[in-house]
C-alpha cells in the first residue's frame, strides 16, 4: 500500500508550465519517487529519434520507453535476417524478411502504451532542419561513421542533443554531443537552492580529429581505430571491406600518416592497425549481454539529458567486455 506521507504532491503545472495527468502520475509513480515530478513531466514532453534499430538500440529503446517519453520515431529500412535475432529484443524468427523498424513497433508498444511510436520510412539524407527540430534528442547506431558525422552536424546546427553508440562483439562505445548543455543540481540548503552547471561538448567530426599526441597510455585502443575508420569513411562514404587488400592497405596508411602527423614516438603502428581490423571484423557482431550493459548506460544518459538534473558523461565511453572495464574519455 502507498504511504501517503511519502507520496509526491502532483500539481497541475511544472517549472515549464506543463504537468502530468492524474493517470500518468499513477502510472509513473515509481519513477516520480526516483527523479521527481518535474523530471517526469519533462520526459512526458520529450520526443526521441532513433536511427539504426539493431540489438543495442533495442536495449536503449526499451529503457527510454519504460521511462515514459512522449513519443519515439524509428528509422531503419534494414530487412531482417536470422543474424539479427541474436541480440534484438523486438523481433522473432517470424520477423525474418520484414523491415526492422515497422516490425519492432508492436513489441515496443507493449512496453508502454502511453508512448507514441512512429516510423520514418525515408532515407536519412532527406532529414533537414525542419525535421530534426521536432526532436529533443537523436540517438544513432550506424556502421558508416560519415553518416554519424552528418546527422550530428545537423543536430548541432539546430541545437538538438545527439548520441551515437555501437557494439563490436565484446567491445562497445558511446559518444554524445549535447553542444552547450546546462543541468541543475538542487542543494538541500535552507532555503533550498539550485546550482546551474554547463558542460561544453565537441562534435563527432572534431573529436575524430583529436591530436593523438595528447592521449596517454590509458586511452582505449578503440578510439584510435574509430578515428582511422572515420578518416576512411569520410573519404569514401562507405565502410571498408575487411577482406579487401586495397582497403586494408589504405587503413594501414591512415594509421601511419596519423602517427607521422602527430609526431608520435615509441609507438607500435601494428597495435593501432590490428585494433582497427578487429573493430572492422566485428562491426556486425552483437552479443546480448554487451548490448544490455551499454543499452542501460545510454538509456540512463538519455534520461539525464532530458531531465537536466544530473551531470552527464562527456563525451566518450568505452566498454571492454574482455576486461570487464568501462572508461570515460573526453576528446
Amino acid at each position: 500500500m502507498t504511504n501517503p506521507e511519502n507520496t509526491p504532491t502532483i500539481t497541475n503545472t511544472t517549472t515549464e508550465g506543463k504537468g502530468l495527468t492524474e493517470y500518468e502520475a499513477k502510472i509513473y509513480d515509481r519513477s516520480i519517487r526516483l527523479w521527481g515530478v518535474d523530471a517526469q513531466a519533462k520526459l512526458r514532453q520529450s520526443k526521441v529519434l532513433f536511427i539504426g534499430i539493431n540489438g543495442l538500440m533495442s536495449e536503449i529503446i526499451k529503457n527510454v520507453v519504460l521511462a515514459g517519453v512522449d513519443s519515439i520515431t524509428l528509422v531503419d529500412d534494414h530487412i531482417i535476417t536470422s543474424a539479427d535475432l541474436s541480440a534484438h529484443l523486438f523481433i522473432t524468427e517470424d520477423s525474418v524478411g520484414k523491415v526492422i523498424s515497422t516490425e519492432s513497433v508492436f513489441a515496443i508498444g507493449e512496453l508502454n502504451p502511453l508512448v507514441t511510436i512512429d516510423v520514418y520510412d525515408k532515407e536519412i539524407e532527406t532529414m533537414d532542419d525542419q525535421f530534426i527540430k521536432n526532436y529533443t534528442i537523436v540517438v544513432m547506431s550506424d556502421k558508416n561513421l560519415n553518416n554519424v558525422s552528418k546527422i550530428n552536424s545537423l543536430c548541432r546546427k539546430n541545437n538538438v542533443s545527439f548520441m551515437f553508440s555501437h557494439s563490436f562483439g565484446l567491445k562497445a562505445l558511446f559518444f554524445s554531443d549535447l553542444n552547450e548543455f546546462k543541468y541543475f543540481i538542487k542543494k538541500p540548503t535552507e532555503p533550498p537552492t539550485t546550482e546551474t552547471h554547463t558542460s561544453i561538448f565537441k562534435s563527432f567530426k572534431e573529436s575524430m580529429g583529436y591530436d593523438w599526441s595528447k592521449t596517454n597510455n590509458r586511452t582505449p585502443l578503440p578510439f584510435f581505430a574509430l578515428s582511422t575508420l572515420y578518416q576512411f569513411e569520410e573519404k569514401h562514404n562507405r565502410v571498408p571491406d575487411n577482406i579487401s587488400d586495397s582497403d586494408l592497405f589504405e587503413l594501414k596508411s591512415i594509421v601511419n600518416s596519423s602517427i607521422e602527423k602527430f609526431n608520435l614516438k615509441n609507438v607500435e603502428p601494428n597495435k593501432y592497425f590490428d585494433e582497427t581490423k578487429d573493430l572492422l571484423n566485428k562491426i556486425n557482431v552483437e552479443i546480448s549481454p554487451v548490448c544490455a550493459i551499454i543499452g542501460g548506460i545510454v538509456g540512463a544518459e538519455i534520461i539525464k539529458v532530458i531531465t537536466q538534473n544530473m551531470q552527464v558523461l562527456n563525451n566518450f565511453f568505452f566498454y571492454d567486455g574482455i576486461k570487464g572495464t568501462g572508461l570515460v574519455e573526453q576528446f
